[in-house]
């Protein structure tokens, strides 16, 4: 998630040093204005592209960590090996709901635009989810998870049911 904040920053200050790159242009206007206008249009048309498909992500993003039935701590980093600094720095986990995953920067979204989750799979040391739109292939997605006790089992199992109709296979 922090990956993507750090993303839609850059571009939004991309996009803002091109637009008073524009700006600096259209008020000087040098001789060879198209010259340099077209170029510099494109790369911030582009880069606010770039920015709101981020900020699109971060949102789906949110809504995953906000509504997950499964988190999978898979490494934690820690600052200085010293006694002070016992706080994690950096967290990668995996964040799965009935929206999608989240892991690291990548968003894998279903049950809207098209794509729904068709199939969950809990195994005795992961979990698999498959996922596609209506009548094309199926892409799929296998976790390392240990599988959890029966109360966390049957309330995942209750979660998906309920959220997107899907009831998990437990294997």
């Amino acid at each position: 998630m922090k990956q993507l904040v750090v993303y839609a920053w850059v571009f939004l200050v991309a996009t803002i040093i091109v637009a008073a790159a524009l700006a600096a242009l259209l008020i000087l206007q040098p001789p060879l204005l198209a010259l340099f206008a077209l170029p510099l249009f494109a790369v911030g048309t582009a880069s606010l592209l770039i920015f709101v498909s981020t900020r699109k992500k971060i949102s789906a993003a949110q809504a995953i960590i906000d509504s997950s039935v499964i988190h999978i701590p898979t490494a934690v980093m820690y600052g200085q090996a010293s006694e002070k600094s016992k706080e994690p720095r950096e967290d990668y986990s995996i964040y799965v709901s009935s929206f999608g995953i989240l892991f690291g920067a990548k968003v894998v979204r279903f049950n809207q635009g098209g794509i729904w989750l068709r199939e969950v799979e809990i195994g005795r040391d992961y979990i698999s989810f498959a996922y596609g739109v209506s009548n094309g292939e199926l892409e799929r997605i296998r976790l390392f998870y240990a599988k959890p006790g029966e109360d966390e089992l049957a309330s995942i199992i209750e979660n998906f049911r309920k959220d997107t109709g899907v009831v998990p296979v437990v294997a």
